[in-house]
């Protein structure tokens, strides 16, 4: 999910430092079971810009973009996991915090991707955000299909455009990583620069965010699996 942008959408709170710290990986691992159920764990990984980080954390805003402060982020972190546990289907919630390095992880476990879904949805309509309605999965266990739907917002294009010119530069070193296990062998996947592993049980997508930003990229994908 993206949220669980993927993700788990919690970690978008650090998105403001993000953009203007330029050096960033968000990471979102997925383990998918053949019935369904599976975890997810997202990472926010700001470690090698830790120094501006703290610079800019110590502001309130800057170029426009609000910058949400070390309580701010640890309230809507507690209120997050609080929608997490009391989401159906939704279990084992853990998270992480930490403001010495700069990264912050998220995870829990789901019963099925309907659950996934239903967990994005209820985030975007907390955080007044229109994640929900960009980013869904969907599988079928019969086909062995597994499908990741995703339109670019606009918000994003803007939160980029107020970046200066000379410091988009910064976004070279940029990227989101997803990661998906399954438990059957993949068939085939159709995005051009997604990969699958040897064993063919994974999949890796990684992603400049600057091209993610702009809507140069998607995180669209099918993949179909060898069902037994």
């Amino acid at each position: 999910m993206k949220r669980f942008k993927s993700t788990l959408l919690v970690l978008l709170l650090f998105f403001c430092c993000s953009l203007l710290s330029g050096c960033f990986e968000f990471i979102e691992n997925i383990n998918l079971k053949s019935n369904g159920s599976g975890s997810i764990k997202a990472t926010l990984n700001l470690s090698k810009s830790s120094t501006k980080v703290a610079s800019l954390l110590k502001l309130k805003s800057i170029n426009g973009i609000q910058i949400p402060s070390k309580e701010k982020i640890q309230k809507e972190t507690e209120d997050m996991v609080q929608i997490l546990k009391k989401t159906n289907g939704i279990s084992q919630v853990q998270y992480n915090l930490d403001f010495k390095n700069y990264i912050a992880t998220v995870s829990c476990n789901f019963t099925s991707i309907k659950t996934l879904n239903a967990f994005t949805q209820a985030l975007g309509t907390h955080f007044k955000s229109t994640m929900g309605n960009n980013n869904s999965y969907d599988y079928n266990a019969k086909t062995g299909v597994f499908t990741r739907s995703y339109k670019h917002s606009p918000s994003m294009s803007k939160a980029y455009e107020k970046i200066a010119e000379k410091d988009r530069k910064y976004f070279d070193e940029a990227y989101y990583t997803q990661i998906i296990r399954f438990d059957n062998t993949i068939k085939s996947q159709k995005h051009p620069s997604a990969k699958i592993s040897n064993s063919s049980k994974s999949i890796l997508l990684q992603l400049k965010a600057k091209d993610l930003a702009n809507g140069k990229s998607s995180l669209g994908n099918t993949i179909t699996l060898n069902v037994k």
